[in-house]
């Protein structure tokens, strides 16, 4: 009978390592479907995890660093005794596939005064992992990645050269002192390459987790269609001569206005596709227009998301009730909302959504585009 697993990911910030998870996890779904879980510390449900997290984002700027490391233990041991372990001891086999764990908290929460043994010490009551994964990463990738993520650095998101240090050391101590099964995986590939390393190491190590991995469904991809390029060379004609920027914008926006829902929704994918992210299939099964995207990062890193065409002004609840109707989690979101200034989306990155396959994770980076965008998207292409 197969054996529950833990299974830990870890690494520097942009990694890679949430986004290879979410792929090892869909892996696993396809055979072992309700039975793969995944999580992420700090836990936001979990004790403290509002502090937690008001810490890092620099919300809260005065706090004690042994209180923030012991705020970390409560946290993980609260995740450990209300989600992970009640997983792990079901009835049928589960697999919870943890973004980060107590790794993370030797290297961030550690200090002179209070070394690796202090850190273990107040964790000692946390489950040991099964495997813990570390991406291996090159700085420059890493700060490459947070940079495309378009969102403020966190608390421990600087210096990573001194960070990489200390995992390595914190990895070896693990090791050494605590008998952890810590796997170095190259972080650099796409992320599919990535996934399927963690998953032969599973199932080499654990043989009854054996699957079948499914390949990149890349049927259906969009193509621009000969409609846009008409559109975009009548425009094209009537502000060729016109030299003030403004009554360009004016006239620009008198056509996409007389344009039917289609036909914009056309021009955003199209937008889209000129901005070097890859248009794909159409998402089945949802309230609105959605089609999936993929753009690809450095060493060929790949990112999922998705595109959605609003016809009118929507709330931010339009938006939750859509994206819970999503298949499976993915990294990212463009939203095409016409006028729309309407949808918060100051927290879309740490708020929690659950998607049609049960699974709950943290809401995609999302980008809102409304008809000024298209605006200038269009007088873009008229100059290129």
């Amino acid at each position: 009978m197969k054996k529950s697993l833990f299974i830990v990911i870890e690494g520097l910030d942009g990694s890679g390592k949430t986004s290879a998870g979410r792929r090892l996890r869909n892996i696993l779904d396809e055979s072992y479907t309700n039975r793969i879980k995944s999580t992420y510390e700090p836990h936001d449900p979990s004790c403290g995890g509002l502090y937690i997290r008001q810490v890092l984002m620099k919300k809260i700027t005065q706090f004690h660093p042994r209180v923030l490391a012991l705020a970390f233990a409560a946290n993980r041991l609260d995740h450990c005794e209300r989600e992970i372990i009640p997983l792990l001891n079901a009835d049928e086999p589960h697999i919870v596939i943890s973004d980060r764990y107590y790794l993370s908290s030797l290297v961030y929460q550690s200090a002179a005064d209070f070394p690796f043994e202090n850190v273990l010490k107040i964790n000692e009551k946390a489950i040991k992992p099964d495997i813990i994964f570390f991406l291996n990463v090159s700085n420059e990738v890493c700060y490459q990645r947070m940079d495309i993520r378009n969102q403020p650095k966190e608390l421990f998101e600087t210096n990573l050269e001194d960070t990489r240090e200390k995992y390595q050391n914190a990895v070896d101590f693990l090791r050494k002192q605590n008998n952890d099964n810590i796997i170095e995986v190259d972080g650099s590939g796409t992320i599919d390459e990535v996934a399927h390393i963690m998953l032969n190491h599973i199932i080499e190590q654990f043989p009854d987790w054996k699957t079948e991995t499914p390949t990149i469904d890349i049927d259906n991809v969009f193509h621009i269609s000969a409609d846009i390029e008409t559109v975009l060379e009548t425009i094209g004609n009537d502000i060729s001569t016109i030299e003030n920027p403004t009554d360009k914008k004016t006239i620009v926006r008198k056509h996409l206005e007389h344009l039917d829902y289609e036909t914009l929704g056309n021009l955003f994918l199209n937008s889209l596709e000129k901005s070097g992210i890859q248009v794909g299939k159409s998402v089945p099964a949802t309230t609105f227009s959605t089609y999936d995207l993929s753009y690809t990062l450095p060493q060929n890193l790949i990112m999922r998301g998705a595109a959605i065409i609003f016809p009118e002004k929507q709330q931010y609840d339009a938006l939750l009730k859509l994206v819970s109707e999503l298949e499976k989690s993915m990294d990212f979101l463009y939203v095409f909302s016409p006028e729309s200034t309407a949808i918060v989306t100051d927290y879309f990155e740490r708020d929690k959504i659950k998607f049609k396959n049960g699974e709950v994770a943290l809401f995609p980076s999302t980008k809102i585009l409304t008809m000024d965008d298209l605006v200038e998207f269009v007088l873009i292409s008229h100059v290129d």
